[in-house]
């Protein structure tokens, strides 16, 4: 596989992303998610997808996105599948996956290209690097301050969750929420010092059942109340592992995912390279 890495490398001019993995119908009939012809990014997406190990021990999964190469005719090269953390150049041919070596840089490179889904693929690793794996107890427990605290709830609503567990607070009626948010606007004036509070609570969630259905999903809908746009200005700013992780959380949620991942990629490099 190297070698042929090494023979078609001089010959790509255009690299697409194109959607569906080894499940799908003929490359010619995928949607392309992004095309590149940049020389620079060209390079940059050629070293992010050959740089690692090479394994026999291949993903099972048929891969999220294709990535197909072109030569200056426009005549297919080559393709390979992109999996959680691995590449599988031409599966058919050498049977064997490719560990990359930055599969959080190739996943920020992917956003940056406007791809969609950098963010589920990176929150199995952000759970892992915060910890936020849920043990015995999933559900924040109701009539406990320090809980309260150490979950980051808003100061604001602590009083009103006090005597809710996580999994009830996930149950508070839609028409309560913009009451809620009134109330965290009038304790914070300041909407960005209010959405950085919720993305710590929603940060500091285990997964999954709290995360899910417990205080994240109330998180979350607080978030839509105060305004997608006051969330997104927020998020270049960020640091707090917390904070960081809600603002990955928050994306997985969103639409089109790419500008919040591009946004938290520093921040996301930082903390999953301790």
């Amino acid at each position: 596989m190297r070698q042929w890495l090494d023979d078609a490398r001089g010959r790509v001019r255009i690299a697409r992303i194109l959607s569906e993995g080894e499940d799908g119908p003929p490359l010619s009939e995928r949607e392309v998610l992004a095309e590149v012809t940049d020389v620079a990014a060209l390079e940059k997406l050629w070293k992010l997808t050959t740089s690692g190990e090479v394994t026999r021990d291949i993903c099972r999964c048929p891969g999220d996105v294709t990535l197909a190469l072109y030569d200056t005719g426009n005549d297919l090269v080559g393709s390979a599948s992109v999996h959680p953390g691995a590449i599988s150049w031409e599966r058919e041919r050498f049977g064997v996956d490719l560990v990359t070596a930055d599969p959080v840089d190739l996943e920020l490179l992917f956003a940056e290209l406007g791809v969609q889904g950098g963010s589920r693929s990176l929150l199995s690793e952000m759970i892992s690097a915060l910890g936020l794996d849920e043990g015995d107890v999933q559900f924040r427990p109701a009539g406990d301050d320090e809980a309260l605290a150490r979950h980051r709830v808003p100061v604001a609503l602590r009083d009103e969750l006090r005597g809710m567990s996580g999994d009830m607070a996930a149950k508070v009626d839609q028409s309560s929420v913009p009451r809620m948010v009134a109330k965290l606007t009038q304790s914070e004036p300041d909407p960005a010092t209010v959405a950085r509070q919720l993305l710590a609570w929603l940060g500091t969630a285990t997964w999954p059942a709290e995360a899910i259905a417990g205080d994240g999903d109330l998180a979350r809908r607080l978030l839509t109340e105060l305004g997608s746009s006051t969330v997104e200005r927020v998020l270049p700013d960020l640091a707090d592992p917390s904070e960081v992780m809600g603002g990955v959380v928050w994306a997985t949620h969103q639409p089109d995912d790419t500008s919040s991942v591009v946004a938290l990629g520093p921040a996301i490099k930082r903390i999953l390279s301790r």
